[in-house]
């Protein structure tokens, strides 16, 4: 006779409460790479929070086709520019033109071959989403780059049917050299667009810039910070930072101070945080949060960016891109896709640590109260009820007793309520088990 118990028990190795380091997120590591009708691999990873507790992942170069089960990519899979996927939930939905056998991309340009679009940050207003891309153009160049930076563009897409309404190219390259669209973040009764100019034509090295615009219109003509106050003017625009930025940073604002995350350049592995207490810097407390581990021969690494919509138990939910050579990629898809991470913000500023490691310090209460499964014992499933006490990021996630992940059944943020989750026992092989819930962590012996 077969016996099923279940028993609490607090999981340090997989809530990583108590550890101020950052770790791999198997959770979504594992949603990013499931089926969504034909994104398989890409890089930039952009993330964009939308109304309803969706998120709009944005990609660059990828591939649309099937995997093979040895990883290799499967015949008959096209590079596309751009591509989107609609996140909700566990769903993944990409979003491409024209056909799965003959795609195209997401925001495709008039001949790809020559010129192009790679996607930046965005932001909904008033119904519609407007995203940031850059164009680039082939060029010949002794550096190495075989593509160059043309200009800045706004896209405006339908929402939530995502579809796109036109486009218009903005006018400040041309008076201040700066690619705009890092990263988008709202505070204060203004929207704040970050952005990187190039000083250095040879090495492409870049630093930041900041504009803003009042709330509610990204489109009205921007402000431009001087180092000093905010002008008009764009040709004024001076750096924020004597730190230089890869091609892709992000911002957030996260207890009162500003953050910011960047991987540094020339395909480094070594992940960077800062902070400070204006938006418009300057940049402290530079700290190396994450050295990414290369996992296959001739890859590199690039392009860290924070995803703040999923923060969760204190800790920040942060992707980077890989990338090698085409032969590889096409042996071994995994080359060529991004990967997660969480980072304490204990470990980006230790001021955080009073009011943010632990989510029962604010306001004394938990994010998320769960209470003993049932029935229990159980024989093919059992029940998880849970509530939510403030609207938060919940990932429930089953793994094995070596850590590795079988299911996800939770990734999403979820208003306050309660909940009752089934989960199925009746396909796991005898054995011990673990699930968490956000930090509440739980052993299940399957005999």
């Amino acid at each position: 006779m077969k016996k099923y118990q279940f028993f609490l028990s607090l999981l340090l190795i997989f809530s990583g409460q108590g550890f101020s380091q950052a770790l791999p997120d198997p959770a979504f590591n594992s949603t990013i790479r499931q089926v969504n009708g034909g994104w398989i691999a890409g890089d930039a990873t952009f993330s964009i929070a939308l109304p309803g507790s969706k998120t709009l992942w944005l990609f660059g170069d990828s591939f649309i086709g099937t995997v093979n089960s040895d990883n290799s990519v499967a015949s008959g899979a096209k590079m596309i520019r751009n591509c989107a996927i609609l996140q909700d939930g566990n769903s993944m939905t990409a979003l491409f033109g024209g056909t799965f056998p003959s795609p195209k991309s997401f925001f495709p340009s008039v001949d790809e071959n020559s010129s192009w679009f790679w996607p930046e940050h965005g932001i909904v207003e008033n119904d519609t989403l407007k995203i940031f891309f850059s164009e680039f153009t082939l060029v010949n160049s002794p550096s190495g780059f075989s593509f160059k930076y043309t200009a800045a563009f706004m896209a405006r897409f339908t929402f939530p049917n995502i579809a796109l309404v036109d486009s218009r190219k903005l006018p400040y390259y041309e008076f201040n050299g700066v690619c705009y669209g890092n990263s988008i973040l709202v505070d204060n009764g203004y929207t704040y667009i970050f952005g990187r100019q190039e000083t250095d034509m040879v090495f492409h090295i870049s630093y930041p810039h900041i504009a803003r615009v009042p709330v509610g219109n990204i489109m009205a003509p921007w402000e431009f910070f001087n180092g000093s106050s905010w002008s008009s003017d764009p040709a004024q625009t001076q750096q924020i930072s004597s730190e230089s930025v890869s091609q892709q940073f992000g911002v957030l604002k996260w207890n009162n101070k500003f953050v910011v995350i960047n991987q540094e350049i020339w395909n480094s592995s070594r992940i960077y945080s800062f902070t400070s207490d204006f938006i418009e810097g300057p940049w402290n407390k530079k700290t190396l949060i994450y050295d990414t581990p290369i996992l296959f021969a001739n890859t590199y690494t690039y392009g860290a960016f924070p995803h703040p919509q999923f923060t969760a138990d204190g800790k920040l939910l942060i992707s980077y891109n890989s990338n090698g050579n085409s032969a590889d990629i096409f042996k071994n898809v995994e080359v060529y896709r991004p990967r997660f991470i969480r980072v304490p913000f204990t470990m980006i500023n230790p001021t955080y640590s009073s009011t943010i490691e632990n989510p029962k310090s604010m306001n004394n209460e938990e994010s998320v109260i769960v209470n003993q499964n049932y029935p229990n014992p159980a024989k093919d499933e059992t029940k998880v009820k849970f509530t939510v006490v403030k609207r938060s990021y919940v990932s429930l996630q089953l793994n094995s007793i070596e850590g590795k992940a079988i299911q996800t059944y939770v990734n999403k943020i979820l208003d306050p309520g309660e909940y009752d989750l089934n989960i199925e026992l009746g396909g796991l092989k005898c054995g011990i088990y673990s699930y968490r819930i956000n930090n509440h962590g739980f052993k299940l012996i399957k005999n």
